[in-house]
């Protein structure tokens, strides 16, 4: 019975373009997004192996045998001894769940190629889990969403942090460091996150359609609507993923206002004869120090 359970779990994930993906020894379980493909590991520690065909984005997975003694911050620290010459721009700490993740960006010149990167690390069954994400400085935006779905959708045997909105009729999982704080007029939902002088924002808004619409075509009526206006409007990415039954459009962007520089990710679901926007923003210097945790968020919105 629990074999068939999982080929049906497979079949509909395939159905769906998402892979997934189970460790060699069975305790670590991904859904892994288009348009990563797994590929055969080559590297030592290596367990998973993904990446996209038209570049040279990829998505590792490591493991390693740890001793009792070693925590979180303390593998997280070797880790980042390894990553000679690396430039890091942000680092955290969050929760999926009741797992523990460090999470850090940054960037390394390789023979004279700079490349990009975004990684997290947490330790399950006294071993340590590394996934990082590389790519090209061009297809870094390109395939970050799909990237970070991938790496924080690893499962976990407890509850998710539901935050239930009761008056509007929607769930999201609340992911540390976000809050909820109370919304402004044209928002159902708002959450704020601050840490070191960084601070981050989600915001909800519910618009009625007046026709029948799929998701891309009302990112582009609102990119035509509202977001050419910006100051210094500027795309960077845009795609589309199928996350736990939903469709989601997103696009990440970058503006000005009053001389300060912000960078987005948007992200729309269509629900009926509602569309839902939820957006997070930050200063630019500040955008990744919350991607992670804000990607955890905007894409578990569900209707209640």
């Amino acid at each position: 019975m629990r074999l068939l359970v999982m080929l049906i779990t497979i079949f509909s994930l395939s159905l769906f373009s998402q892979t997934l993906y189970f460790s060699p020894n069975g305790d670590l379980a991904l859904t892994v997004y288009d348009p990563f493909i797994m590929v055969k590991p080559t590297n030592p520690n290596e367990i998973g192996s993904f990446r996209v065909l038209t570049s040279n984005s990829v998505l590792q997975v490591l493991s390693v045998n740890l001793t009792q003694s070693t925590d979180l911050v303390t593998f997280s620290k070797l880790i980042g001894i390894q990553l000679v010459g690396a430039e890091e721009t942000a680092a955290g700490l969050t929760k999926i769940d009741d797992l523990q993740i460090f999470y850090r960006r940054f960037s390394l010149n390789i023979s004279g190629t700079k490349s990009e990167a975004f990684q997290i690390i947490f330790i399950k069954f006294q071993r340590g889990y590394v996934m990082t994400y590389y790519s090209t400085q061009e297809d870094f935006h390109k395939y970050l969403v799909p990237a970070l779905l991938s790496m924080s959708s690893v499962k976990t045997a407890s509850i998710k942090q539901e935050y239930l909105n009761e008056e509007f009729r929607y769930s999201v999982n609340l992911i540390e460091p976000f809050e909820v704080i109370k919304p402004i007029q044209g928002e159902i939902g708002s959450f704020i996150a601050v840490q070191d002088n960084k601070a981050g924002y989600i915001q909800i808004v519910r618009e009625e359609l007046t026709k029948k619409m799929d998701t891309q075509e009302y990112a582009k009526s609102v990119e035509k609507n509202s977001l050419i206006n910006l100051s210094d409007y500027k795309e960077f990415s845009n795609g589309k993923n199928l996350v736990q039954g939903e469709e989601f459009y997103w696009r990440i962007f970058q503006f000005s206002s009053k001389g300060t520089f912000y960078k987005c990710l948007q992200s729309h679901v269509l629900l009926g004869n509602d569309a839902f926007t939820l957006t997070y923003m930050a200063k630019l210097e500040d955008f990744d120090q919350f991607i992670l945790p804000a990607v955890c968020v905007v894409f578990s919105f569900k209707q209640k």
